[in-house]
């Protein structure tokens, strides 16, 4: 599905009229008008406006899916100073951190890795 058809399926999905999202981004009821009917194509600070505004992430609109899913190497995450488990964030101090990566080590001992070294 074109971007133009996303900013319209997301707006009537809100209930909202072209001309409430126009006032409430900033832009006039015109550009939106052209943005849903793919005579114009927002830039992309417009863009990330109405994304903000409709809940929704700049990917979806645009449909962009990933070629290969994402894997994240925890041993990076955990260098953080604070990071998010299950929607909370946390600060950790260094000793904490030591030992999230001591138990994290034992627990993955037991697996054989899929690959020998993820791309960082």
């Amino acid at each position: 599905m074109a971007l133009y058809k996303n900013l319209k399926r997301v707006r009537t999905r809100t209930g909202k009229s072209q001309l409430e999202v126009a006032h409430s981004v900033g832009i006039s009821n015109a550009a939106l008008s052209n943005y849903e009917t793919g005579y114009r194509e927002p830039d992309l600070e417009t863009l990330k406006q109405l994304a903000v505004y409709y809940g929704v992430s700049l990917d979806e609109l645009a449909e962009v899916k990933p070629s290969a899913p994402l894997v994240y190497d925890l041993w990076a995450v955990i260098k953080n100073k604070e990071i998010a488990f299950n929607g909370k964030r946390y600060a950790l101090k260094p000793s904490q951190r030591q030992q999230l990566r001591k138990q994290l080590a034992a627990f993955f001992e037991k697996y054989d890795p899929v690959v020998d070294k993820v791309e960082k």
